[in-house]
């Protein structure tokens, strides 16, 4: 899991020196999936009996075994049985006697046995050492991490976590040093059980968040994955199967086909934000999740390669054989989960054959691998492994192809030179060339050509974005190409190239499948205005995705009570006891209107993690709209300081004092935000209006042709300029920038109005 999973949007348009922002400050964010962790003083979560709401459709694992036996012998050893379960005096024994010092980071934790009990010493939410009693364990192997019962019901899991291989105990982040303040500390709710582990290690999962309290009343069916966490529940099958002996056609079993399947591995193996908090086996995967997928942040290299975690599934559908048609199981055993075969023979079922139209393929040939040697196996060079929690290795499910050109061009990692470390990336790309030749010109490297160019913000990059999506057969794609599309939306200057690109976007709203339809929704935020009547029926859309989507677009003057409504509110509800789900609630009310009802929340936010920005930004808004203009201006300070590479927070900040009339913090604020992006032509124009302000017009005429050169097609930059000459008495270059402003705008009535009374002059 990352230090922090927030994605940081743009903080809201640029609306002139003296006018503060209203803007909208994000989009909807995901709370992704992670590991928690907890202390103690509280009560555990329920494990509820099945005769009880909501389990009274439920049967429990241990009921199947009398029909099951062998699939149930199989499971009960799985990593889905003991994805959770209690801290036992045998099991745990090794992990705390004797007893184990643990050095991490600044720190040093002890885990070890006091009489009969199990305990952790280490860092409190007080920032001092406390001990603590662990009394459940989620994980297996290769590692085990330790649940605490907190107050309010929760749970928290240690960020120390048990190899039971090595024997040895090791933070799961490194050395990263989390303090007590943090989001990420163990302590913190980037480590919550409840919250960011229980849905995935537990059956029946129930989390049952109070706001008022802000307490949990959790419940479960089972510790672990258990049967009917994936097959739903069972007590109508078990009943009609007692009742009805060897007779077949069981009206109680629900039919899956293969997305079914797929859909309810995803619900744990993706990383993903939850919409509704129901999901059940063989529900549609995108009415209940907001998949995360390869965009402008670190979660995965251009090419559809993994680099932060995200537990199969994104990677899988990008995936040829997703296209092809194959399932989670066709490789992984039922109900073990490991493969079924440990060597080429996995694969080769299909590819030695040329199933489904591929080409046959000799695997000494093709791996160009002595057998038996590294390299020779075909998830070595197609399913690479990363070590995430510093050492469970993860492979790649995207099964994408090894590129050295790639990595020379864009530094997209290969497998030739992960494995040949020592090599230079021009020793692997010659062997590639040697060997595979023009197969190596592929269409799946044009996407990871333009793609990486598109994540530089390289806009020279969007035409051929453009061109290939229109070419991409893969919906997980084509959302692909939307999100990396989405920052080059409002940046794009080229008339021609700005409508080429919305109305590819627009075109996307009626793509056959919901997921480039929310991606191409979240793009076309800065048009919405003007897209209003191909937005706006979004609202009905059979897909509960797109209507969140679309909902969080019109959150404005939206009916809450309408469908759309009511699937915003659920999404809000249900993740309200993470930051980033208060950030989105103050959001929708400062929007709607009601910044003194959204300052609450922001306050939350901004409490529960003290690191992002934007909730700062956010807050300030608010702040400002209430009468509490110095409070925003601290706020404003605050998130330019802990940003120091975003030039949105000194611009608004430069905003905020000139609307105040302080003119030279204004002027201050303005050289920080151009220094910090000075591609961006309303801070230049804004800081010449300041310094023109402050008597120094030499600099005001050199920072407004500074916009000009940067955005030559606004005619307020030109007229700006026309102004300052007028004043300074210099009548030709009056007379040539306001010619210059009516070429933009011929109809400009103030430019007119000033060349007209020059010329009577």
């Amino acid at each position: 899991m990352n230090r922090r999973t927030y994605t940081n949007e743009a903080c809201g348009p640029s609306l002139g020196l003296t006018t503060w922002m209203a803007g909208r400050v994000a989009l909807l964010g995901m709370l992704l999936m992670g590991v928690a962790r907890a202390v103690s003083a509280g009560a555990l979560p329920t494990s509820m009996p099945a005769g009880i709401e909501p389990y009274k459709a439920y049967a429990g694992s241990y009921s199947c075994a009398e029909c099951h036996q062998e699939a149930y012998d199989d499971w009960r050893t799985s990593h889905h049985a003991l994805a959770q379960r209690p801290v036992s005096p045998t099991a745990d024994q090794d992990a705390f006697d004797p007893p184990r010092l643990i050095p991490h980071g600044s720190e040093v934790s002890l885990a070890q046995r006091v009489n009969d009990r199990y305990t952790i010493t280490t860092t409190g939410p007080d920032g001092r050492p406390q001990a603590y009693e662990p009394v459940e364990v989620i994980g297996h192997d290769p590692l085990r991490q330790y649940l605490i019962p907190w107050p309010g019901g929760r749970v928290q899991v240690t960020e120390l976590a048990f190899d039971p291989a090595k024997l040895e105990w090791f933070n799961v982040y490194g050395e990263e040093d989390r303090r007590p303040e943090e989001w990420g500390h163990w302590t913190g709710r980037g480590m919550n059980w409840n919250s960011m582990c229980a849905t995935c290690h537990t059956t029946g999962f129930h989390k049952n968040y109070d706001a008022k309290t802000d307490a949990y009343r959790t419940t479960y069916l089972e510790l672990g994955i258990g049967c009917e966490q994936c097959h739903g529940p069972m007590r109508d099958h078990g009943e009609w199967q007692t009742a009805h002996r060897d007779q077949e056609g069981d009206p109680t079993l629900r039919p899956f086909d293969r997305e079914r399947y797929i859909n309810t591995c995803a619900a744990c193996h993706s990383r993903r934000a939850e919409l509704t908090g129901r999901f059940m086996p063989g529900d549609d995967f995108h009415e209940h999740f907001d998949l995360v997928l390869p965009d402008t942040s670190e979660v995965f290299y251009p090419d559809g390669q993994i680099h932060d975690e995200d537990f199969e599934y994104a990677a899988f559908s990008l995936s040829a054989m997703h296209a092809w048609g194959v399932r989670c199981t066709d490789c992984h055993d039922w109900h073990t989960m490991k493969v079924t075969r440990k060597d080429n023979r996995l694969c080769l079922r299909c590819h030695q054959q040329g199933i489904a139209g591929r080409i046959p393929i000799d695997e000494a040939e093709h791996s160009q691998h002595p057998p038996n040697a590294a390299g020779f196996a075909c998830f070595d060079c197609h399913m690479p492994q990363t070590a995430y929690m510093q050492r469970h290795w993860r492979h790649d499910h995207g099964m994408t192809i090894p590129d050295p050109l790639l990595t020379k061009e864009h530094g997209i990692p290969n497998a030739c030179t992960r494995c040949h470390a020592d090599e230079e990336v021009d020793w692997s790309l010659y062997f590639v060339e040697e060997w595979y030749g023009k197969r190596m010109d592929r269409p799946t490297r044009d996407r990871a050509r333009a793609l990486a160019r598109l994540k530089a913000h390289d806009l020279s990059a969007v035409p051929e974005a453009l061109a290939l999506l229109q070419k991409e057969t893969n919906p997980t794609w084509r959302a692909v190409y939307a999100r990396m599309l989405a920052p080059s939306v409002p940046a794009v200057r080229d008339p021609a190239t700005r409508s080429a690109l919305i109305d590819a976007l627009a075109d996307m709203l009626n793509d056959p499948s919901p997921v480039p339809q929310a991606a191409a929704i979240e793009a076309l935020d800065p048009f919405a205005p003007l897209l209003t009547d191909r937005l706006r029926p979004k609202l009905d859309s059979p897909s509960r995705l797109v209507r969140v989507k679309t909902a969080w677009l019109f959150r404005h003057h939206l009916d809450l009570d309408s469908l759309a409504g009511r699937d915003l509110m659920g999404y809000l509800n249900f993740n309200q006891d993470q930051p980033l789900g208060a950030f989105q609630w103050a959001n929708l009310l400062a929007d709607r209107g009601q910044p003194a009802q959204a300052l609450p929340w922001y306050e939350k936010a901004i409490r529960w993690d003290p690191g992002p920005a934007m909730f700062n930004h956010a807050y300030a808004i608010s702040l400002h709209n209430t009468g509490r203009s110095q409070d925003a201006v601290e706020q404003l300070k605050k998130a330019t300081a802990a940003e120091p590479d975003q030039a949105a927070h000194p611009y608004s900040l430069a905003l905020l004092y000139g609307e105040l009339g302080h003119i030279d913090q204004a002027r201050d604020a303005l050289r920080l935000a151009v220094e910090r992006d000075p591609a961006q032509s309303r801070y230049w124009y804004n800081l010449a209006l300041a310094e023109n302000q402050l008597a120094d017009p030499q600099a005001a005429i050199r920072h407004l042709h500074k916009a000009e050169e940067l955005d030559p097609g606004v005619a307020d930059y030109p007229y700006a300029r026309a102004t300052i000459l007028h004043q300074l008495g210099l009548s030709e270059e009056t007379r040539d920038a306001l010619q210059r402003t009516l070429e933009i705008a011929p109809d400009h009535p103030q430019a007119r109005a000033l060349l007209m009374g020059r010329t009577s002059d």
